[in-house]
């Protein structure tokens, strides 16, 4: 950690960084959280402006649109852990998480992404967020967004958190089916109702990006469907959530169906160097064991995060507290931590992270000390 805090100086996102000439505090703060300005050139599909064409190519032929060079960058984070309450006490997770990652436009109104897991607890990961976006399509005012997305993207975006500590509600499966709020294959429409507003449709299948049974991804016949609806007032983004759908499992040559909706509200604030964050969700399964274990079982829950930049926005340390909570009718997924995470940026692309997380119904702590960096 000593030797990573005199490395070279280097951009924090490397594939658009090196293509534009900018540093990664334009789009982060810090790597890998996103500021205003990086919020909408992924919203612009990872182009500063609508008809931007820094570093592509037609060679002679009109419908052909390439990047000039490939764009593509290497994350890693690794920790030292440390654990009480457990006979292993100490870990070294060295890496945690190694990711490939690549994206960019590939016509005037097309982009994509997608990162492949190079490495995940030990084992070669399977490619996760990969996607294309279609902006403006046929002149609508809307982006259109197809392949494997996050559901809570366009509220919360869980690979660019600042703490190891995830949002727990977002992830979190109920009982036996797949149904969440993290990653799903689908489509996605996105558009701003008024300037001041936003809405995220999205039809998936709603079982996850699991692997294929027999060439079929989704093994139920209707689809999941989920709504984002946000509203800024002021310095407060104000929003709310829905999702529904059901799952099929066969159970000893039974087909069992499990119904599951969800909803809740959402609050952003932004005042000064401090940033809160919230979401609560309220959700309902019918059958989320598929053996009438817990008919209509209930789960509800949510995560507050508070970001501090104590030298201001753009300084090289900041704090966050995170609080997660879980209560549901099935014991395996009651949830409940606090957490806080201090970080401090040796260069622009590496940033050192302690972290202590209290885990409330273990009773015991878990720490973490150790660096992100992309390159």
């Amino acid at each position: 950690m000593l030797a990573l805090a005199v490395a070279a100086p280097a951009s924090a996102i490397p594939a658009f960084a090196r293509r534009y000439g900018l540093t990664g505090m334009t789009c982060h703060d810090p790597v890998p959280k996103l500021n205003g300005f990086g919020e909408q050139f992924l919203g612009r599909g990872y182009r500063l402006a609508d008809d931007d064409t820094t570093g592509t190519a037609t060679f002679g032929d009109p419908l052909l649109w390439l990047a000039q060079s490939l764009p593509v960058a290497v994350r890693m984070d690794a920790y030292v852990r440390a654990y009480g309450g457990r006979t292993v006490h100490t870990d070294l997770a060295t890496p945690l998480v190694a990711k490939l990652l690549s994206g960019g436009p590939i016509s005037p109104s097309i982009s994509y992404y997608f990162y492949l897991l190079l490495a995940e607890d030990g084992l070669t990961g399977p490619i996760e967020d990969a996607w294309l976006m279609f902006r403006r399509p046929f002149g609508i005012p809307a982006s259109v967004t197809v392949g494997q997305f996050q559901i809570a993207d366009p509220v919360w975006k869980r690979e660019v958190r600042l703490s190891l500590e995830d949002y727990q509600i977002l992830s979190q499966v109920i009982g036996d089916g797949a149904a969440r709020l993290s990653y799903d294959r689908g489509i996605g429409v996105e558009f701003d109702p008024t300037a001041s507003s936003h809405a995220a449709v999205q039809l998936v299948n709603g079982n996850g990006i699991g692997e294929s049974t027999d060439g079929v991804f989704d093994g139920d016949a209707p689809k999941t469907g989920a709504l984002w609806v946000t509203q800024q007032l002021g310095p407060v983004r104000l929003g709310a959530m829905g999702y529904y759908g059901s799952q099929r499992l066969d159970r000893s040559g039974t087909l069992r169906r499990n119904r599951t909706w969800m909803t809740g509200p959402s609050v952003q604030l932004e005042r000064g160097n401090l940033q809160l964050n919230g979401q609560y969700v309220w959700r309902y399964d019918s059958d989320p064991t598929f053996d009438q274990a817990f008919p209509k079982a209930r789960t509800n829950g949510g995560f507050l995060e508070a970001v501090w930049w104590p030298r201001g926005r753009g300084s090289r340390i900041v704090a966050t507290g995170l609080y997660n909570r879980i209560d549901s009718d099935v014991e395996e997924a009651k949830y409940e931590t606090a957490t806080v995470n201090v970080s401090w940026l040796a260069r622009r692309n590496v940033r050192l992270a302690g972290e202590v997380t209290w885990d409330f119904l273990a009773d015991h702590p878990r720490a973490a000390l150790g660096f992100v960096t992309a390159f």
